[in-house]
């Protein structure tokens, strides 16, 4: 190992190259041109070096790096030119030649000032007991046993170069730790400096345990490591995401500031004060006493945190206008097939019957007595009661019966204020095909909302063998359903099991319909996005503030129309708390502002322990997310 007390300022160099071409001969052939072959070598130990960048001014010509060897060649070459040679931790070297022949020539690099460039743990472990290197190069991988110990400060320009193990920086002086240079330890780096700021820019295989870093000097510029927390009064900033972060169990004190990039977990198992935490996916809180500035995208775990600002009112934007459907006169809607189908018949056939099932609102919830159903006969154009087919009662909500050509039905209603009044009609054709739908239905989704993903499913059974038929055979197709009129609207390029709801959908239901290719399989199923026709909204974030016994501001993420007082619903919870909803008085936006709203109510000044919120238009309403169960809710909570 050899030091020059020249300085050198950069730590990773760029290789420049000009040629000066000479002078331009006549004749038709030009003059002769020739060959240049540099070697470059490390006048510490003469041993070559590997990826120098090497440049021919004048020629033209891109840099090219040394290769195994040290080596780089260059042709068509003539008169005088100029070599420059640059390598990390090195004093770069400019070389004249002359070309009038071909040409070898061995360029021998010094390395900087303080800085040791090595190659093997020998050599490494020399320069980390010397105190006057204060930069360390590595020129290649190194391969540990036992781990690599660290006990001052030190510069490790990792060089592109992997470190094979478990490394530890451990030391009590005061002083700066940096780790760099694009390479990686494939390990876990253990850290207990507690006068020391570290930054780090080196990817670590395993974990990053922090014991004891100078306060708020822990600077973390790697997007994908793993970081544990393990000491108190630690603050640590990252520049561009993180993996995961976990603060340990019996820590006090610590901050993380997130100033870039994404984390995709953080685990709180002690308490912590976080800023920037909305670039956090998900966070699991452990313990009590965590504290976020905005609320990460998943919040989990046995305890609340503390959002002190969930996000700007009004900073989402502007919720778009809708305007519902206006349904024609003395008609009400709801009624939709589910199945169409063929359906095993008494005395055992094999190739069934066409059925269809199809459901509705039950009659009492329009005030009704019960339904009859009618169909549109052809031949006159009249519509006519189908085979005497009525609900049983108001509760009713389904048909199901067997029919034998393509027919079109209705539903009329009986008794109440809307009697006679008749519902939308559906038409159904029989189903051609021996089977039957035996397993359908959503899963997985959670709420109602603009970006929320569904997933429907359906099984086709033979009704000859009982078995189910390659899903091959069918195809699917979403709609967007009017919730006044139940028309259908096709979704362009929605054909397959999976959707995630559009702002293009708030206002509408979603329903899939998986149909049969009428060979293998017949009729079709309509699955409800939600297992029922719920209607999508926009998610609009909201939190309250300023509450008083006489009510609370309504903060929203967008900007919304307006909202009135049946769209919302007050309960509060504690040992005083009343056994029915809170009575609103008045909802109107503070002035100059439509994200935030004055909510006038009477509020117990004693025995409450929460106020839970619901709100809810036509297309959006507010939400929050679960501490618990990770998912949108469509409530918000304040505690007192």
């Amino acid at each position: 190992m050899k030091r020059s007390s020249k300085p050198f300022a950069l730590l990773a160099v760029v290789i420049a190259v000009s040629l000066f071409a000479g002078c331009m001969g006549g004749g038709s052939a030009g003059p002769k041109t020739y060959k240049l072959t540099v070697t470059v070598v490390n006048d510490a130990n003469d041993e070559p070096l590997v990826g120098a960048s090497v440049h021919v001014a004048g020629a033209g010509m891109a840099s090219k790096t040394t290769d195994a060897n040290g080596q780089a060649a260059f042709s068509g070459l003539k008169g005088s030119v100029e070599v420059l040679v640059e390598a990390v931790g090195f004093i770069a070297k400019i070389m004249p030649v002359e070309m009038d022949k071909d040409q070898s020539i061995t360029i021998r690099l010094e390395t900087a000032g303080g800085m040791a460039v090595v190659d093997g743990l020998e050599e490494l472990t020399e320069a980390l007991e010397d105190a006057s290197v204060t930069d360390v190069v590595l020129s290649g991988d190194l391969d540990l046993a036992d781990p690599l110990e660290i006990h001052r400060s030190i510069n490790m320009n990792l060089n592109g170069h992997e470190i094979k193990g478990d490394a530890q920086i451990e030391f009590e002086d005061e002083g700066e730790v940096t780790l760099g240079g694009n390479g990686s330890i494939t390990g876990d780096l253990f850290v207990s400096a507690p006068n020391a700021s570290v930054t780090n820019y080196i990817d670590v295989s395993g974990t990053i345990e922090i014991l004891q870093v100078a306060d708020e000097t822990w600077h973390e510029h790697a997007q994908n490591n793993r970081l544990v927390v393990s000491g108190s009064s630690v603050r640590l900033i990252v520049h561009s995401g993180a993996s995961s972060i976990e603060i340990a169990e019996d820590t006090w004190g610590v901050r993380v500031q997130i100033l870039s990039g994404q984390v995709a977990e953080l685990i709180a198992n002690s308490g912590a004060k976080v800023t920037g935490a909305g670039s956090i996916v998900r966070a699991e809180v452990n313990a009590p006493g965590v504290q976020f500035d905005v609320s990460p995208q998943q919040i989990e775990g046995d305890f609340e945190p503390r959002i002190v600002q969930a996000f700007v009112p009004g900073s989402g934007g502007t919720i778009p206008e809708y305007v519902p459907s206006i349904a024609p006169p003395n008609t009400f809607s709801g009624l939709y097939v589910e199945r169409n189908q063929r359906w095993p018949s008494w005395g055992g056939s094999t190739t069934g019957s066409p059925e269809v099932n199809m459901y509705f609102p039950p009659a009492f919830e329009f005030g009704g007595e019960g339904y009859a159903l009618e169909y549109l006969d052809n031949a006159d154009s009249t519509w006519k009661s189908y085979e005497g087919h009525e609900t049983s009662s108001a509760l009713s909500n389904n048909f199901s019966f067997y029919f034998w050509q393509t027919t079109t039905f209705r539903l009329r209603m009986m008794g109440g204020p809307m009697d006679g009044y008749t519902s939308n009609e559906v038409t159904v054709d029989p189903s051609p095909v021996s089977t039957y739908f035996s397993s359908w239905g959503s899963v997985g989704s959670m709420s109602s909302y603009v970006g929320e993903t569904f997933n429907c499913y359906a099984v086709a059974t033979r009704i000859a063998e009982g078995v189910a038929v390659s899903p091959e055979y069918m195809s699917y197709q979403w709609y967007r359903v009017d919730p006044v009129t139940y028309e259908m609207e096709v979704i362009a390029g929605a054909t397959s099991t999976q959707y995630t709801a559009q702002e293009e959908d708030a206002g509408y239901a979603l329903l899939l319909k998986a149909s049969g290719d009428g060979e293998h399989i017949g009729g079709y199923v309509q699955i409800w996005a939600e297992g029922g026709p719920e209607i999508i909204k926009f998610p609009n974030k909201a939190f309250i503030t300023d509450v008083t016994t006489e009510g609370f501001i309504l903060n929203l993420y967008m900007n919304v129309p307006g909202l009135s007082l049946e769209d919302m619903e007050l309960w509060a919870y504690g040992p005083s708390a009343p056994t029915e909803p809170l009575q609103i008085q008045s909802v109107d936006f503070l002035p100059g502002s439509q994200s935030r709203l004055a909510v006038t109510v009477d509020i117990p000044a004693v025995g409450i322990e929460s106020l839970w919120l619901t709100a809810a238009a036509d297309h959006w309403g507010i939400v929050s997310s679960s501490g618990h169960g990770g998912y949108i809710r469509p409530d918000v909570v304040y505690e007192f």
